[in-house]
């Protein structure tokens, strides 16, 4: 049968239970501002009943668990959400980056310096003569060509940037793992008795998780990886085990295999590098490398398309007229291959533009400006650059000759015999552009296009007509419409409209990033929501149940003061 003391024992579990909710409740009040922290509650359960004749007699309280109002499926869909969320705000910043290297040069940008480079063959065409009007086209040449130089470069910086941030974001992957390997070693000693919760470091855990999912794809799992190991936690980053329980294996950024880039390699524990680079896609990194990898080349590719094409047709034609005054000699910008490589096969020869059979006219003149005549080489796609070179050598044996200027490099020189001078008034062939010779432009594409020093350091050969006689114009109007012709996207866009639309699938991709952005954001806003109203701290909430404890010890306290007047009573009676 219960004893007077028994009921003193019962107020004390009251004191001791309450007391403990209540230091729990406060607990809750003073982290309600910290990140990551998950509202605790104490679960009060019955003791222990002692049976009685009379039936089973209560015993008090006790505190079964100190309880985390932990909502693992809230906690999976938020991290989900913020590993998207982390992507389209990498991808959207990168892409306003992108942006800016276009919008940067409103006023003097690429679409205004190509409207200026036109517009100057056109001056140039109403005055061939005009010393002024060829430095106009010199000028506005340079300043289009530094402009898509500068976009150029610009876009690769960019690459550059985000390759340095892979590194940055590798060292930030490894140091979160470290962090929560060695937390799972401290869980997992802290919570050895059955109803031991080591509340507070899974909170820390759980913010080092969300900090991890922002910056790549990852996977978490509460079982061992392989049949050796039996950890608490494995998580997966590209499908390798950056975390194992209480170990963990790095990430290396490296530039391997000669790449300009780094990849990124899982370290396995005998050293071996297994490159993951593709298998990451979600995150910052996922972003990053996207960006890297595939957006940036895609947009370099375009302008370069767009820069090749504006070379190579403004080249075939210039090539095939003349300035105000002839060459005594003049050496090609692009290299031959091999002079043993068909004519009309430009992986053959090296060149960009493929030779097609044709005709090739050389005017001579002798050095007091008498015209001796114009002659014809015939040019055959199938011939090798060795065919083409004797004929062109047996047809003006007395007044040129064609050669390479230096077997190594492989540029073709023309040079006139003494008392000589030679001028192109048409090539069918378009020999004269592949090889670099009696051209506007040099370079290949956006990254290298530049005026061909020969016109630059002598703007009177800039071949504004197709004659030696002055007010010819007829070269400069066809290359002033270039601009406006249907040479892009197979001949169905002209360099306008392509620009223009290469413009546009910046912009739209841009905001279209910006829009999912926007929609992931509100994503995790909700979740997040929806977590605090689970997980987190209401001060409301808390200072009720502080108050209900706080009566609750109270009464516990008065039990305890009237079983403490029974005693005394109880004890006069004896004496």
């Amino acid at each position: 049968m219960p004893t007077i003391f028994d009921a003193l024992n019962i107020g004390k579990s009251g004191l001791y239970a309450n007391q403990m909710a209540i230091d729990t409740t406060g607990n809750n009040v003073t982290n309600a501002n910290t990140e990551g922290y998950t509202k605790e509650s104490a679960v009060m359960t019955t003791d222990t009943p002692m049976p009685t004749s009379y039936g089973a007699f209560g015993t008090g309280v006790k505190i079964a668990e100190i309880q985390s109002a932990r909502n693992d499926l809230i906690d999976k869909s938020l991290r989900s959400s913020i590993n998207d969320e982390a992507y389209y705000d990498k991808m959207n910043s990168s892409m306003d980056r992108l942006q800016s290297v276009f919008n940067e040069m409103s006023g003097v940008g690429l679409k205004d310096s190509m409207d200026e480079f036109f517009s100057s063959w056109h001056a140039l065409a109403l005055n061939p003569d005009l010393e002024t009007a060829r430095q106009q086209v010199l000028d506005k040449g340079q300043t289009l060509t530094s402009n898509i130089n500068y976009a150029y470069n610009s876009l690769s910086k960019l690459k550059n940037d985000l390759d340095n941030e892979v590194g940055y974001t590798v060292t930030q992957i490894n140091n979160i793992a470290k962090q929560i390997a060695h937390l799972n070693y401290e869980i997992k000693k802290g919570e050895l008795g059955d109803n031991e919760h080591a509340n507070t470091l899974r909170d820390q855990r759980g913010v080092l998780l969300n900090n991890l999912y922002k910056l790549s794809n990852v996977d978490v799992m509460y079982k061992a990886y392989d049949a050796n190991s039996q950890p608490e936690m494995t998580i997966l980053v590209g499908g390798m085990p950056i975390v194992s329980g209480d170990s963990y294996n790095e990430l290396v950024a490296r530039k391997s295999n000669g790449s300009l880039y780094n990849s990124v390699d899982f370290v396995e524990k005998n050293g071996e590098m297994v490159d993951i680079t593709n298998k990451i896609r979600g995150g910052s990194l996922g972003a990053i490398l996207n960006m890297r990898d595939n957006v940036i080349d895609k947009y370099q590719n375009e302008l370069d398309t767009m820069s090749s094409s504006m070379i190579q047709n403004i080249n075939k034609i210039h090539a095939s007229g003349t300035g105000l005054t002839a060459y005594k000699q003049i050496v090609g910008e692009y290299s031959l291959k091999s002079e043993d490589a068909e004519l009309n096969s430009s992986n053959a020869t090296g060149f960009d533009i493929a030779v097609k059979t044709g005709s090739l006219n050389v005017k001579i003149t002798d050095d007091n400006g008498n015209n001796i005549g114009t002659f014809a080489v015939n040019v055959n796609g199938n011939d090798k650059f060795s065919d083409l070179r004797d004929s062109f050598n047996n047809i003006l044996h007395d007044y040129a000759s064609m050669n390479l200027s230096n077997i190594n490099s492989g540029r073709v020189q023309i040079v006139a015999k003494s008392g000589y001078n030679i001028s192109f008034t048409y090539d069918s062939s378009n020999f004269l552009a592949a090889a670099g010779i009696n051209t506007f432009f040099s370079g290949h594409s956006a990254k290298d296009m530049k005026i061909n020093d020969v016109v630059l350091n002598d703007p009177s050969k800039i071949a504004a007509g197709k004659t030696l006689t002055p007010g010819d114009s007829s070269n400069a109007e066809a290359i002033a419409q270039v601009q406006l012709k249907k040479i892009m996207v197979d001949n169905t866009q002209s360099i306008d409209e392509y620009y223009n639309a290469f413009l546009g699938k910046i912009g739209s991709e841009a905001q279209g990033y910006s829009n999912i952005l926007t929609s992931k954001q509100s994503i995790v806003k909700q979740i997040k929501a929806q977590q605090q109203s689970i997980e987190g701290v209401s001060l409301d909430a808390e200072a009720a149940s502080l108050i209900k404890f706080q009566r609750a010890y109270q009464a516990s306290a008065k039990f305890i003061s009237i079983v403490n007047e029974m005693t005394k009573t109880l004890i006069g009676m004896v004496q």
